[in-house]
């Protein structure tokens, strides 16, 4: 797994999300995204940008960030 590119823009929403995807698909021509799998958090708007450029693509949750996300979120409480 590595970091393949990344961008600065204003705010993360779907438009920025689809436009970053767009680059990346035509540089690394990636086409439908068959093959593919994308690993994110919750950013806003990125899947939706995922399921509109690569519909053959897959795409999960870190399995990190899930786990922070669940300590925080149950912080103090007892399981």
């Amino acid at each position: 797994m590595y970091p393949l590119a990344w961008a600065i823009v204003e705010v993360e929403k779907t438009e920025t999300w689809t436009w970053f995807l767009e680059e990346l698909q035509s540089d690394m021509q990636i086409g439908r995204g068959n093959r593919f799998t994308f690993i994110s958090n919750q950013q806003k708007g990125l899947m939706n940008a995922i399921k509109e450029l690569f519909p053959d693509a897959e795409h999960r949750r870190c399995a990190r960030h899930i786990y922070a996300n669940f300590r925080k979120d149950n912080r103090g409480k007892e399981l």
